[in-house]
């Protein structure tokens, strides 16, 4: 009888399950999960409200809780699931109403809570989460029960205790790791950390490992089941030793200077043919006159772009109109010269395929990267280029910004800087997220100016950024570029 008035209960509830927003809007969270799974690979989702963030005791914002489609994610090799859900979502039509977006997301590898009718239950979800939410936690909830025999197995095996040794060296992370813990959201490993931990793996292994045991695997356990899988019949495996080998200083200067894989290589044009050269002049002319009658764009500092050696441009990245305008503002050598480092998502590679497509991909001088295994291959295209005396067009927030801003600056191309020693060029472009913000469809006119800042030495930024606080080279160059070009955008 109880479970009965139980039931009655749980289906008068969903006829209530509204949230007010904005003390008017009325809020439907079942429409809000159905229309945003329908734009990223996710199993379950729960929206609510998050009182008190930042500190606003009143404020009240849309969150949701995600569990990702792991299955869809593996079958693209698309390990950064934050970065891949977020681009998604940032692609949603601007006919969808302002009150019922997002205002941010948390992501979890568990099972969501559910009621007796099978449904997601929304206020144990809240209960759960909410806090979590506030403190800015990610990843997997603390596990209290008992290990099963076959996971203290594992976590106890020489491969298992040495990976975490491994993972515990690169996180930094103080408190023990456990099975459950997400690589990315947990542990901080990213797409070039995964690159790292290959190598920290092999040599505590001494032996070759190959990416898909690393890029495949979202938790500790997959990462351990993964490698566990790839050393057997393995040999030369090393006697354990008490302490792990640090990566070499050289360590990314080694990597980033192997020749890219055929497919890559075969993707990048140095010479100029006649049939290139009129593509790209006729490419060039139209978009500039596109610029000029569409966008009014207005120039300032083209001749700081260098005319000889290497260097980096790299602009704060809002629209799909930015790499276009850049392309319009700059002097006729130049932009012949240079190559253009773009995001293509790994589910996009297929039309890659296409020869025609591909063609048109090399003549463009594009480097297609995704964060996935594919990342490393296209950093070594573009240090190629770099050593080649080419340009290269970098944008070091990796993703569009959707809000308008300077986001943080990826190790990438810190990395990049750092290790070929380019000249950075700092690129500010406004006007070009009013003009197409990433929610829009198409283009409307609004005023557009690029604006070129000196060149700028990597030694040099790497010396200022240490001296604001950054944790080593990499990201000193990073905090300390993002510096100059917020600097360059902000001057009247």
């Amino acid at each position: 009888m109880m479970k009965d008035f139980t039931a009655i209960k749980d289906i008068k509830a969903r006829f209530k399950d509204f949230i007010i927003v904005n003390f008017e809007e009325k809020i439907y969270p079942e429409e809000i999960e159905k229309f945003y799974t329908k734009v990223a690979p996710i199993k379950e989702m729960c929206v609510f409200t998050v009182s008190g963030m930042g500190g606003v005791k009143n404020s009240r914002v849309l969150w949701a809780i995600i569990r990702p489609d792991l299955e869809n994610f593996r079958e693209f090799a698309s390990v950064n699931l934050h970065s891949a859900i977020k681009e998604r979502f940032g692609n949603i039509p601007p006919s969808f109403p302002a009150y019922k977006r997002l205002k941010g997301f948390t992501i979890t590898l568990e099972d969501l809570p559910h009621d007796l009718l099978g449904k997601v239950d929304r206020n144990a979800v809240k209960e759960v989460y909410e806090p979590r939410v506030r403190a800015g936690i990610e990843g997997a909830l603390p596990v209290f029960e008992e290990l099963t025999a076959a996971d203290r197995l594992l976590i106890g095996s020489r491969t298992g205790i040495k990976i975490l040794e491994c993972l515990k060296e690169q996180s930094g992370i103080k408190r023990p790791i456990i099975l459950e813990d997400s690589l990315e959201l947990d542990l901080g490993v990213d797409s070039l950390g995964r690159i790292e931990l290959a190598s920290y793996l092999e040599l505590a292994f001494g032996v070759d490992i190959k990416d898909e045991a690393i890029s495949r695997a979202f938790t500790v356990k997959d990462l351990i089941l993964g490698i566990t899988a790839a050393l057997k019949g393995a040999k030369g495996i090393p006697p354990e030793e008490d302490k792990l080998l640090p990566l070499s200083p050289d360590y990314w200067k080694k990597h980033l200077q192997v020749l890219p894989k055929e497919e890559h290589l075969g993707a990048l044009e140095f010479s100029t043919g006649f049939f290139a050269w009129l593509l790209r002049f006729s490419i060039t002319a139209v978009d500039f006159w596109i610029f000029k009658l569409f966008f009014s764009i207005k120039v300032e500092g083209a001749e700081n772009v260098p005319k000889e050696e290497g260097y980096i441009l790299y602009p704060n990245h809002t629209s799909d109109l930015d790499g276009p305008a850049i392309t319009a503002c700059l002097p006729r050598r130049p932009v012949f010269q240079l190559f253009y480092f773009v995001f293509i998502p790994y589910y996009f590679r297929p039309y890659v395929k296409s020869r025609m497509l591909r063609n048109f991909i090399k003549m463009e001088r594009l480097i297609p990267f995704d964060y996935s295994t594919h990342f490393l291959e296209a950093l070594r295209s573009a240090y190629l280029v770099l050593q080649r005396g080419k340009g290269l067009c970098f944008f070091p927030e990796g993703m569009r910004s959707s809000i308008g801003k300077v986001g943080k600056f990826r190790k990438g191309f810190g990395i990049l800087a750092k290790e070929t020693g380019a000249k950075l060029v700092p690129v500010a472009i406004e006007g070009a997220f009013e003009a197409l913000p990433s929610t829009a469809k198409y283009p409307k006119r609004h005023p557009i100016r690029v604006r070129f800042g000196k060149p700028l030495l990597p030694e040099d930024l790497e010396k200022e950024g240490l001296a604001m606080g950054a944790k080593d080279g990499y990201d000193a160059i990073c905090v300390a570029a993002r510096k100059a070009l917020i600097e360059l955008k902000e001057k009247q």
